[in-house]
């Protein structure tokens, strides 16, 4: 358990210890979609006449591919981000066996919901990709990155799930030197096989994709073996252990949905949003969608401050909820959001100011880049909000509070981008301009419904009626209750039912 101080400064610090390697993860994972589109956008001319697609496609359809990715993540997350709640919470508690059990129900979840989401990914992708606006030799080639993709999904939601259980534990390092491992091997794989180097197939798009599924499934069976076996992965080791079983608990499975459930359809609004939007820009043309999906790539570099620490900021209010300590939550979720709130800012400030130095790192392709280069700038101006977005959601999601920010996604996703976007694409013909700033307005009014909630207080009074619920579960089960005063939380004591 993280020891809880009351000085800002050693706050500050606690957070940070949480958060560094949290971002340096996110680094990596952005790393394995910046490393896609890096080797895509610098397809070798003689890869090019044998696969019979151009860069701009190529760009195109792994931005196509990538977006099936983020559906099933969003679904991966979920389950991800209710476990790292509930584990901090039940290791602030004390509940050392009480916080693997969580961690072993929720791989069981993570793998089922994996295949599942896998088999739907590939036998539907084709119409989707129509849906999306994608026909031709575009729906093809992207269809191809789809397929492999499919194939790994269940590997890929046992590594968000191992994952996020070792981050609620307090172990944010191992899935730091898990993803520094993963990276490692997709770049590898995708470069030897997009190009074709040393006499291998020339795959494009394809090898794009081979190189993530191959590293997501290695990287599952790296942080299972640490979960379940214990390998010293990590710098620090730790003591947290998941049991080798495949014993389902109906309570447990029960609670862990009923986190991620509101989660995961947060989630998945966002991604309708997202939908709808990506066919308006696919009807803008090949080379605006391409000039889209890089600035997405890009402007994901600012995200990495606000995703680190909004995932410390739930870790850290968890425990302190599970210890009784909901006054310590609230400090350390504002002292998150403060320090979250410069890193974006100044990100944000350099996109504004210097848009083609950071385009042309990662592709060759002067239209769009020239494309593209507006839609950075503005993307630079909204990024404090999507920080203030990322840090104070982690927060309630740490207290149980999930389906606020599920309704102020479904408002701001839902009835503010794509209206936006309609009027702004299709009404007033602004192009990718009209599309980022669609996509800012709704990072605005998520930021300002999210404040609002944590500010107001409500989510303390989830958190207490969770913990009245539990005791009045151990009464009716002829469980002793003890009830303690900590903190100012009312806390039940030695009433949780044996969930092992």
């Amino acid at each position: 358990m993280i020891s809880i101080q009351e000085k800002p400064v050693t706050i500050r610090r606690q957070v940070w210890r949480l958060a560094w390697p949290t971002i340096l993860e996110q680094c990596l994972n952005l790393t394995v979609g910046l490393n896609e589109v890096f080797l895509i956008g610098h397809l070798s001319l003689k890869a090019s006449q044998f696969l019979g697609y151009s860069s701009a496609l190529a760009l195109a359809a792994t931005s196509l591919g990538q977006f099936f990715g983020w559906i099933v993540l969003a679904a991966f997350n979920g389950v991800g981000i209710a476990t790292t709640a509930l584990i901090a919470r039940a290791i602030g508690g004390r509940k050392p066996k009480e916080a693997a059990n969580y961690a072993r129900q929720a791989l069981v979840i993570a793998f089922f919901v994996g295949l599942v989401l896998g088999v739907t990914m590939y036998f539907s992708g084709p119409f989707l990709l129509l849906l999306l606006g994608a026909e031709g030799q575009l729906q093809e080639t992207a269809l191809g990155f789809v397929h492999i993709t499919a194939f790994a999904a269940p590997f890929y939601a046992l590594l968000v799930a191992g994952n996020a259980c070792l981050r609620g534990s307090g172990d944010t390092r191992t899935p730091l030197i898990i993803m520094l491992l993963v990276n490692g091997i997709n770049i590898s794989i995708a470069w030897l096989f997009i190009n074709g180097e040393f006499g291998l197939p020339t795959m494009g798009v394809q090898g794009a994709a081979l190189g993530g599924a191959v590293s997501w499934t290695l990287g599952a069976g790296l942080v299972l073996s640490r979960l379940w076996f214990g390998l010293p992965l990590s710098l620090t080791p730790r003591n947290f252990r998941v049991p080798l079983s495949l014993r389902v608990n109906l309570n447990t499975l029960k609670e862990i949905m009923g986190q991620a459930l509101p989660t995961i359809a947060e989630q998945w609004s966002f991604q309708v949003g997202i939908f709808f939007f990506a066919h308006m820009l696919v009807s803008q043309g090949t080379i605006v969608y391409a000039a889209h999906n890089t600035v997405i790539t890009i402007d994901s570099i600012s995200f990495l401050p606000g995703i680190g620490i909004g995932i410390a900021t739930t870790v850290l209010v968890g425990q302190s909820l599970g210890a009784g300590k909901s006054d310590q939550a609230q400090q350390f979720a504002f002292t998150a959001y403060k320090m979250g709130l410069a890193f974006m800012s100044i990100m944000g400030a350099l996109f504004f100011f210097f848009p083609e130095v950071f385009l042309g790192l990662l592709i060759n392709d002067k239209e769009v880049i020239a494309t593209a280069a507006p839609g950075l700038r503005v993307a630079g101006l909204f990024d404090p909000f999507v920080g203030t977005a990322f840090i104070i959601t982690g927060a309630l999601r740490g207290a149980g509070d999930t389906r606020f920010p599920l309704y102020a996604r479904m408002v701001s996703s839902i009835g503010v981008r794509v209206s936006v976007a309609y009027l702004l694409l299709e009404i007033f013909h602004l192009g990718l301009v009209g599309g980022r700033l669609a996509m800012g307005f709704d990072s605005v009014l998520l930021a300002g419904l999210v404040f609002w909630r944590f500010r107001s207080g409500q989510w303390k009074t989830i958190w207490q009626r969770r913990i009245d619920q539990r005791a009045s579960s151990a009464a009716l089960n002829g469980k002793p209750v003890e009830r303690t005063v900590s903190g100012g939380l009312l806390e039940a004591a030695a009433s949780s039912p044996n969930l092992e």
